[in-house]
């Protein structure tokens, strides 16, 4: 029937512009009529305008409603966000001080049992009995909400990653000697309810956590591999802030795999780094040249890091001589450049680490020790400690020089000599940079950045605490990092609601459009509502995600202005504060742009890196408060057994507390509430004035208050039946900020099916409420259309629109926004008005001539309604996808302006390439290449003949895999990419006309705002043919690396160092181990392939 019914309503549309004489419709062609003239479209518009509001005021009731609650003399109740702000840090404050308390005695505990231990140089791996997270198998699970996974209680688990023998003596020794601390674990998991994962990750890489939990990635290579010293929490938590120079030996004997070996490592070298470090990579032979378009150091953050890792993939390549002083030169003129910026501080941003300064080179050998250059150059204010990474087995290439540059300069010398080796051997550096923190015996607590938690909670921050080798006085050995964590969720439960609750910690919510969010010294957030949710962050991570959190900083999901930049510096400065401002708000859906004005009021968080503020629209600084001397037995009528109202599931009443939203209907809460009155009236006086003990006495009263005030205008409602049905409007509502929908007519809910009525059962969460109270316009609206429907879909042309408007009071409170639903055939037929020439004159060339084409725009430049019949099926899309020059038009001239942001967050799809399968191909010089070689060939032919043969016979294929590591960027289904967002909105012009000029042909178009409402009138004459058709488009998109904003060209941010306390040097060190045991492949091996060398040099001289 329904069906029957869209055809007939189709036909009968179409029989009306095609035919009906009365809608002035015309077969007369564009070129014999004249345009309009802008003066009449705005008549048009004005015309429509009060034809539409004054309709809408008689059929919603509008006027009535706000005469109703101003009778009621309600109390306003102001919404102070400093008090609410300072509530939500002394809250912060209390649970972090406690997950501070625990930490601390897991610290001392495991330093006092490895002060206690007596190492076992026979021990063995039957001997050590402990709980392996990769293989639960005899210890039994339990599934605990807290963990939101299967854990036992009574234990801890050891993870150890897959490239550590699991029976090294010195981690089975660490294994044993940490065993005692599950006593701490269990006494810090019984006092503190909120306290999650404890853990403590070794210095030698094996990872101890409660509650015991099966590994949730065996299997999966990158989470197999997961090693704790490489995690961002534990790498800040072991050394001070660095600033550090990468200079790779690009030069032609590291030609072949050597290079690949040596880029690689310089990419999990940057893995290493956080965002309280600084970097920079270049490349040396016999000049320097930066990698990147980076010119000094950066910050280490994800995107950063990514930029100069992209660089050394695809722009490094091998050729000339190496010419380390030049390099070296080069890295003391960076770091003396860098350190007059350091020197500015608050003026440059605080840019740099003004710490350790780390001097890294990645290289296949050298002679020299350049002893010169470091007395030189190499002391204070610019003194770095050198770590030298010799690349490659075995290359021809001496390594005495390059050994005497780490050990004469208080770093470190490692061998690289596979693919296999990268992961462990860039760590070297971290226990040396440790040292002078270890040796000062000072512990600072650090909190890190939020990152994706490899245990399932979501996001998170993790607090930590280094571990000391308490022995002796002079120990500098640094035995771990102790941690636990606070989710997002656990930060966001400590903060005023925006709904309402039973049993709420805070004496009011905050209103249905104000917000939270937090940010850290470094301006990222911890805490926001665009920050998104953790299953889609999840589902775009890339595969080195594991290593870097986020870094989404707070004007990046907000749009950035000169007070928003104040308001983030006094956060990061740990200011107090209240300020008062007018910004553009994105909705939620991303499309519409609302301006606003907002109060931020703002704290820090003692002993922390955070700071908290809560973001207030103007409506929301307002709440009325509901009597005290009502009558809860009469006002309960109002909402009991009625089939026209929904109220909102929200924790009326303790019972609901905790209860999922969707199980929670109507008569649930209105029998809940009935419930209590009657039960706490007993024995009462009779004037039903008492105070409600089971559920919030406040919010049951601000809804019978809602209930009563509407339940007069449904009354008034049943006198405009006729208006209501004559202009189409299938159903009105009032939707209340207490939680109330009041329906009209009543018999409407019982239409739609569960689903339907579970949807509009809260106010808060619809769209129509939320775009209402921004505005004192009615709010038009219809099903957003990506453009991918069937075209000319009956379904689409039949999309209803809804038209809302909210209830301001003169106290400034909202308290409530009504609801029209109107059906688009009624609205279609209105085009016929603009035949009228208000001239008493009838109009051929008009909107009810098709020759013209007519739109009425959204304030966000969506479709709501065309005059064209086979454009039906656009209702609702994005206008500029239609028409994309005219939109560029209006926006040029002022009818609508633009806003665009990035968003970092993104998720774009990726195919899977269609021979994805099988092993990696890897780069093998053809022996043309061989013999094309100049003055490096001898050395570039000897790393070919090692590496191909001696990685692949000695080292085997599964190292192989490391190659392609950092070439593969991207991965099957969803990865982390960058969109831009534009948002259109109304712009200083009410009205204006054009002409759009095309090869051979011109367009003119004229357009006006529909006052009252949130429309524009847009009047165009048909496309050219010879004109190519441009598209506009709205909705996110994915931005190519040549549009995405490139990192070197933005402006450093402001940001506050972590720490007044810098250890850099220690004149205790003991520095006489400078280098690691160089492990040698099979003599025999390397005898074969030096004569094998020496025949082909001989050869190639012959």
């Amino acid at each position: 029937m329904e069906c029957l019914i869209r055809v007939a309503v189709f036909v009968l549309l179409t029989i009306n512009v095609f035919i009906d004489p009365s809608a002035g419709q015309t077969t007369e062609t564009m070129a014999d009529l004249d345009f309009p003239a802008l003066s009449l479209v705005k008549k048009w518009a004005d015309s429509l305008s009060v034809s539409l509001t004054s309709n809408l005021d008689e059929v919603t009731g509008i006027k009535e409603l706000k005469q109703e609650y101003e009778d009621k003399n309600l109390s306003l109740e102001y919404i102070n966000g400093t008090e609410l702000i300072d509530d939500v840090a002394q809250k912060w404050q209390g649970i972090l001080q406690k997950k501070m308390t625990a930490v601390r005695k897991i610290v001392d505990k495991l330093e006092q049992e490895f002060a206690n231990y007596t190492a076992d140089h026979e021990i063995e791996i039957e001997d050590v009995d402990y709980k392996n997270s990769k293989n639960l198998t005899n210890l039994t699970l339990s599934y605990d909400d807290r963990f939101i996974s299967y854990v036992n209680l009574n234990c801890s688990s050891v993870q150890i990653p897959t490239d550590i023998y699991e029976g090294d003596k010195v981690i089975l020794n660490g294994i044993q000697a940490t065993e005692g601390v599950d006593s701490v674990f269990l006494s810090n998991f019984e006092e503190d309810p909120q306290l999650l994962w404890q853990y403590f990750g070794s210095a030698d890489g094996f990872y101890r956590s409660y509650p015991a939990k099966q590994w949730v990635s065996a299997g999966e290579p990158d989470k197999d591999q997961y090693d704790v010293r490489r995690r961002g929490w534990y790498i800040q938590a072991t050394s001070s802030p660095k600033d550090v120079m990468i200079l790779i030996d690009s030069s032609g004997s590291t030609y072949g795999m050597t290079l690949k070996i040596i880029k690689v490592s310089v990419s999990k070298a940057l893995d290493t780094l956080g965002n309280d470090d600084f970097v920079n990579v270049a490349s040396f032979s016999k000049d320097v040249q930066n990698v990147s378009c980076f010119n000094t150091f950066v910050q280490a953050n994800l995107r950063n890091k990514k930029e100069l890792n992209d660089a050394v993939q695809k722009g490094v390549t091998a050729s000339g001589i190496a010419d380390f002083a030049t390099a070296l030169n080069y890295a003391f003129d960076q770091f003396e450049n860098f350190n007059r910026t350091e020197r500015l501080g608050g003026e440059a941003n605080y840019q740099g680490a003004d710490c350790i300064r780390v001097i890294m080179i990645f290289t296949d050998g050298g002679t020299s020790s350049e002893e010169a250059i470091f007395a030189a150059r190499n002391r204070y204010p610019f003194k770095a400690r050198v770590f030298v990474y010799k690349v490659g087995a075995d290359s021809m290439v001496s390594s005495d020089g390059i050994r005497d540059m780490a050990c004469t300069n208080k770093g470190y010398f490692s061998t690289i000599q596979s693919f296999g080796a990268v992961r462990l051997t860039t760590l070297d550096y971290v226990p040396v940079v440790s040292r002078p923190m270890v040796l000062s015996g000072q512990k600072n607590f650090q909190w890190s950045d939020i990152y994706l938690d490899a245990l399932g909670l979501g996001m998170m921050t993790t607090l930590t605490l280094p571990v000391y080798n308490t022995t002796s006085y002079i120990s500098q050995q640094l035995l771990g990092v102790v941690g636990t964590d606070i989710t997002t969720k656990n930060m966001a439960d400590t903060v005023p609601m925006n709904k309402p609750e039973y049993n709420s910690s805070f004496s009011e919510s905050i209103g249905p459009q104000a917000y939270v969010f937090g940010i850290n010294s470094n301006g990222y957030i911890l805490l926001h509502p665009r920050l998104k949710a953790e299953e889609v962050i999840e589902s775009i991570l890339e595969l080195n995600y594991l290593s870097d959190p986020p870094n989404v900083d707070f004007l990046e999901v907000e749009y950035e202005t000169e007070e928003k930049k104040a308001l983030r510096k006094d956060m990061i400065d740990r200011k107090s504060g209240s300020v008062e401002l007018d910004t553009p708000i994105m909705s939620r859906d991303e499309r519409y742009l609302e301006f606003v004005n907002m109060t931020y009021s703002y704290t820090f968080i003692d002993n922390t890196t955070f700071s908290v503020a809560i973001a207030q629209p103007s409506f929301d600084l307002f709440q009325f408060r509901a009597p005290e001397d009502m009558d809860l037995r009469v006002a309960l009528l109002n909402i009991m057994n009625r089939d026209d109202i929904l109220i909102a599931p929200w924790e009326f009443c303790e019972q609901f507390v905790g209860m999922d939203p969707a199980d929670i209907t109507t008569n649930d809460i209105a029998t809940a509430i009935q419930d209590i009155i009657k039960n706490t009236s007993v024995g009462l006086s009779s004037d039903g004035n008492f105070k409600l003990q089971t559920c919030n006495d406040e919010m049951v009263r601000k809804l019978l208050v809602d209930a009563e005030v509407t339940s007069n205008l449904s009354s008034y409602w049943e006198t405009k039946t006729d208006i209501q049905m004559d202009h189409g409007f299938i159903f009105v509502l009032v939707a209340t900020q207490g939680g109330l929908t009041r329906v009209f007519p009543g018999s409407t809910i019982s239409t739609w099916d569960d689903g339907e009525v579970q949807s509009m059962q809260d106010p808060w969460e619809q769209s129509y409420y939320q775009r209402s109270l921004y505005t004192d316009r009615y709010v038009f609206a219809v099903p957003y259309n990506n453009g991918e429907g069937p075209m000319g879909s009956l379904t689409d042309f039949r999309a209803n629109i809804t038209i809302s408007k909210s209830v301001a009071l003169d106290n400034k409170a909202m308290p409530a926004v009504v609801m029209a639903m109107l059906d688009p055939a009624y609205f279609n037929d209105s085009w016929s008005f603009t035949s009228q020439g208000f001239n008493n004159r009838t109009l051929d060339y008009s909107c009810a001539n098709m020759e013209l084409k007519c739109y009425l725009l959204d304030d966000g430049g969506f479709i709501i309604a065309t005059n064209q019949i086979f454009e039906q099926d656009e209702v609702g899309r994005f206008f500029g996808e239609i028409d994309g020059d005219i939109m560029t038009e209006m926006t040029d001239s002022g009818i609508y302006d633009r806003k665009w942001m990035y968003d970092y967050q993104a998720a774009c799809e990726r195919l899977a390439p269609s021979d994805s399968a099988g092993i990696k191909s890897l780069f093998v010089p053809t022996l043309n290449d061989v013999f094309n070689f100049h003055i490096w060939a001898v050395n570039a032919l000897w790393s070919f003949i090692h590496h191909t043969f001696m990685d692949f016979m000695i080292f085997g294929w599964t190292d192989v895999s490391m190659i392609d590591a950092t070439e593969t960027t991207e991965s099957l289904g969803n990865v982390s990419c960058i969109k831009l967002i534009n948002n259109y909105y109304f712009g200083q012009n009410l009205s204006t006309e054009g002409v759009m000029e095309c090869v051979n042909c011109s367009r003119k178009w004229a357009g006006s705002r529909v006052g009252g409402t949130n429309l524009v009138m847009i009047i165009t004459e048909m496309e050219c043919d010879t004109c190519p058709i441009t598209v506009v488009k709205q909705a996110p998109q994915e931005l190519g690396r040549d549009d995405a904003p490139s990192p070197c060209l933005e402006e450093p941010r402001y940001r506050r160092r972590p720490s007044e306390n810098c250890y850099a040097f220690n004149t205790a060190e003991n520095t006489s181990i400078c280098s690691g045991v160089v492990s040698l492949a099979s003599p025999w091996l390397i005898l074969i392939l030096h004569i094998f060398y020496l025949g082909v040099v001989k050869l190639m001289s012959a």
